[in-house]
């Protein structure tokens, strides 16, 4: 009776029992015959796999593409500016044993302008270095000999950005004529301290932000943007982690400890399955996939989450082809990996129950005969 009674129970997707997570049933059906509504359940096979492989998360190529800022330079407030007036001959104004030539550096100020010797306010910001020079020698016509001068922007602050955080040489950089993108930004700033796989770089744009590992904008070179004026490049060391859960010997947060890790590398490093507890076929990954890659997959979705789609894979590995895609399949950063138990288990707790529950009545019966009739 006591079995008949467990195996109704498990059928019917029991709660009570003690457990470390959902069953297989709970996870694969909704226990009323009807879709599941909470997220998407995928049986993982090669095809799945081969579309996943293919596939690259894209978070600063969707959201900070720009073009390569413009090589011409344009003088801003707060940048530094090294000049440098020649005269044609001695006895001039910058006239000195070293010869007829004075260099020096100005910064803009708040109003846009520098201060040059026997030159006076001369307006700068928001016009070329070219056209500052010809208007420090437009100041010094009729007071020098035959003036030239020669302007450069040493210490910019408009075309520039700013790299901090987990950087050997972190500060202010001045984006070069080519243009700089952000690798190159951080190779500029002595590198990142960390190894790029637990790297996460953060880049400012305006009121946008964005987030991602280092090692993604070595693999995918279009997530390796531009650096535009202005933008804010963070480095933190933040590992890649997933997460095991369910009848494996190592569960909690495991850290990747290394630049890519497959899904059967992930089951080796959580210890594996405990033979006596785990289902082979009951082995999930749970993870938020783009909606273009789900559709991918299982064209017959019908697109209800909308961007980011909550998707559970199942694995089998009780199949031995599962051994092989499992070795293709790619780990994301905080991937959930679940374990469920055997039904084999789930029944033996029940009877456990049954067995502990027997044992306490019998004992209360034995009591109430001896309280009742000492003698017996």
């Amino acid at each position: 009776m006591a079995i008949a009674t467990a195996a109704a129970c498990l059928l019917a997707g029991c709660s009570v029992l003690p457990a470390t997570g959902p069953s297989t049933q709970q996870i694969t059906t909704t226990g009323q015959g009807k879709a599941l509504t909470d997220y998407v359940l995928v049986n993982l096979d090669q095809r799945g796999v081969d579309i996943l492989s293919q596939y690259r998360v894209s978070v600063f190529a969707q959201r900070f593409a720009a073009p390569r800022p413009q090589p011409n330079q344009i003088v801003g407030i707060g940048d530094g500016l090294n000049i440098t007036i020649f005269e044609a001959g001695q006895g001039g104004l910058f006239s000195s044993e070293y010869g007829a030539r004075v260099t020096f550096m100005q910064r803009v100020d708040s109003d846009g302008s520098i201060t040059v010797p026997y030159a006076g306010r001369v307006k700068a910001a928001g016009t070329s270095p070219q056209e500052v020079e010809k208007k420090i020698v437009a100041a010094l016509e009729g007071r020098a000999i035959q003036p030239q001068a020669l302007v450069a922007i040493e210490q910019t602050v408009q075309r520039s950005y700013v790299v901090a955080g987990e950087v050997n040489g972190g500060g202010r950089k001045p984006i070069s004529a080519a243009g700089d993108r952000i690798l190159d930004a951080i190779a500029i700033s002595g590198g990142a301290r960390s190894p790029a796989y637990e790297t996460r770089v953060t880049l400012q744009r305006g009121s946008a932000q964005g987030t991602a590992i280092m090692k993604d904008l070595i693999d995918n070179p279009p997530e390796n943007v531009y650096v535009q004026p202005g933008d804010r490049i963070y480095l933190a060391r933040d590992p890649e982690i997933f997460l095991a859960f369910g009848a494996v010997p190592r569960p909690g947060p495991i850290p990747f400890g290394t630049d890519k890790v497959t899904l059967l590398e992930a089951v080796g490093m959580a210890g594996g399955l405990i033979d006596n507890r785990s289902d082979p076929g009951a082995f999930f990954v749970f993870r938020y996939e783009p909606e273009s890659a789900l559709k991918q997959i299982k064209p017959d979705y019908d697109g209800k989450f909308g961007a980011k789609v909550p998707v559970v894979y199942r694995i089998d590995l009780r199949d031995p082809r599962a051994y092989f895609f499992a070795k293709g399949f790619t780990v994301r950063d905080r991937d959930v990996l679940y374990v469920a138990n055997s039904a084999a288990v789930e029944l033996q707790k029940f009877l456990q129950i049954v067995g502990a529950a027997r044992n306490v009545a019998q004992t209360y019966e034995t009591a109430d005969r001896l309280f009742i009739n000492p003698r017996n």
